[in-house]
């Protein structure tokens, strides 16, 4: 009876609860949880990430943030933009895609899902078949192409997805146009990838993982040309002017396949590998941008020698007699560039790198090719967080104090503004100025401007050096010798190695009246800080 009624008690305890306490979540602060998949589109200006638990989340102008939550636990694969439109689509890894749009309400925008559709085949047709390995979103903005991992490629009408049958591509169709010597004829494998011709909307370039690309006409329904590679295709890139294909594949190399000549069905090649002679990894993606009056842009992921560099993350970026390989820390997810001009179509601007852990912007246009620093999406766990403190209400002494500080240390980012600029953020002036204070296991404190949506950092105050430290943790971080082969770069923040115990903070306090900072270690140590920092 007794164990009855203390059952009784803790019930009416939780309904008191619920009843006088409610939260809810109002918005989410740092880098996004696994990360799975990019998209980018240049006419809005925003960028999309899907993540592995089926989150979608849209990022313009500083504060402008949306998000979506697919009902299915599955992970996003990819993400695509339909051209000219507010519209966007995603594939999920249960072979599911989804469409959704930005829609006005009340004088806001918000995303919505308006339509899912799984792709079935004919009847009796094995799952290969229908599972999609690549996706193209058509310049018309009234047509999806699904590329199967049987080899087929399905073309789908939206907004309200409706198969078109009588435009499907079969591999039987593709098969048959093959020239009979062609070595790879009988098993083509899955289709890798799918590409648009730029100055021929009728035409697309369908890539099978054997290295075989069938240039297919849409409108005539039959193949006007094929390109016989023969290495494992990673990505395809189709130039601007229309006049070459890029192929990447697995060995490393590249090829540039010239298209120039209407009468020849087959292109002529010129192949390249990047990093030498030895083997190496996989180009798993390949962009060409041209410039005005110059030599074009390269840029491409992976590619490094397996033996000597086959844990790094890379993209390279070859412009004129400059090459560099920016080195980061953690997978490659996706990349994009963004471009000047009112079409987007000018000079490449921007590099945009997706990683497992970061986001880095790297300014394209500036000598040197400096970082550009992020206003949202930074990565709070640059290093394990070990504790934290938050103080609201600053004083603006102290807070310009913090800034004046913090831009001394800020002056190797670009100076360019943030390239992605979409919508426009309508939420109020903050009514006071908040501080998050972290404490890291590599030995830093770092101060956040927690006063609105973003979390911005605004200083990073290392203790290593007081606390005696052998070395300093940031020294994996550091930039590769001049002259070395790959040229190496290493960029972002996110550090993997910062995991020396003697460095760790245990408990910060910030006084905001008096300006002190006081930090202790992990053995101990307190120290203390004044507001000069």
């Amino acid at each position: 009876m007794k164990r009855f009624r203390r059952h009784g008690q803790e019930s009416q305890r939780d309904r008191l609860k619920q009843e006088l306490f409610h939260f809810t979540k109002t918005v989410e602060h740092g880098f996004p949880h696994q990360p799975s998949a990019l998209g980018y589109t240049a006419s809005l200006q925003l960028m999309a990430i899907g993540t592995r638990s089926g989150a979608i989340k849209l990022y313009g102008a500083p504060g402008v943030e949306f998000m979506g939550l697919h009902d299915e636990n599955a992970a996003v694969t990819q993400v695509f933009f339909m051209p000219h439109q507010v519209e966007l689509v995603t594939l999920l890894d249960d072979n599911s895609l989804h469409m959704w749009t930005l829609r006005g309400h009340k004088g806001l925008s918000e995303l919505l899902e308006i339509g899912r559709f799984m792709l079935t085949g004919p009847p009796g047709a094995p799952p290969s078949v229908t599972r999609v390995t690549a996706v193209l979103a058509h310049s018309s903005g009234e047509l999806l192409l699904l590329g199967t991992e049987g080899g087929h490629v399905f073309i789908v009408e939206v907004p309200g997805f409706r198969e078109l049958e009588e435009r499907n591509i079969s591999l039987d169709q593709v098969t048959s146009s093959v020239p009979d010597d062609y070595i790879g004829r009988r098993n083509l494998e899955h289709v890798e990838a799918l590409q648009e011709n730029p100055i021929n909307s009728n035409q697309v370039a369908i890539g099978y993982g054997r290295g075989l690309i069938v240039i297919w006409d849409l409108e005539q329904r039959h193949a006007i040309r094929h390109i016989p590679a023969t290495q494992q295709l990673e990505s395809m890139w189709w130039t601007e002017d229309g006049s070459s294909l890029l192929s990447s594949h697995s060995d490393g190399s590249y090829c540039c396949w010239s298209l120039r000549d209407e009468d020849e069905n087959e292109a002529e090649e010129k192949s390249d590998t990047p990093y030498g002679h030895f083997p190496c990894k996989a180009i798993t993606n390949i962009v060409q941008l041209p410039t005005a009056g110059g030599p074009p842009f390269l840029l491409f992921s992976g590619g490094m020698p397996r033996a000597s560099y086959g844990d790094r993350h890379c993209i390279t970026v070859i412009h004129s007699k400059t090459q560099v390989a920016f080195d980061f820390t953690s997978r490659i997810i996706d990349f994009f560039v963004i471009r000047d001009g009112p079409q987007h179509t000018g000079e490449p601007s921007a590099l945009v790198v997706l990683v497992e852990e970061e986001l880095v912007v790297i300014d394209l246009q500036t000598e040197g090719w400096p970082v550009i620093q992020t206003p949202y999406l930074v990565s709070l766990h640059s290093s394990a967080i070990t504790c934290s403190h938050h103080v609201s209400a600053i004083p603006l002494k102290l807070w310009e104090r913090i800034i004046a500080a913090g831009e001394l240390q800020n002056t190797h980012y670009s100076k360019k503004p943030w390239p992605i600029t979409g919508g426009q953020n309508l939420a109020p002036d903050p009514p006071q100025r908040d501080l998050l204070l972290t404490g890291h296991e590599d030995g830093t404190v770092r101060f956040w401007d927690a006063s609105g949506i973003c979390l911005y950092p605004l200083y990073k105050l290392s203790t290593a050096a007081v606390f005696h430290a052998d070395a300093d943790p940031n020294d994996n971080m550091s930039q590769s010798a001049e002259g070395e082969w790959p040229p190496f770069r290493k960029v972002g923040c996110f550090d993997p190695y910062s995991d020396d115990p003697r460095l760790g903070i245990q408990k910060i306090h910030l006084c905001k009246y008096s300006g002190y900072l006081t930090v202790a270690g992990t053995a101990g140590q307190v120290i203390l800080y004044p507001t000069s920092l």
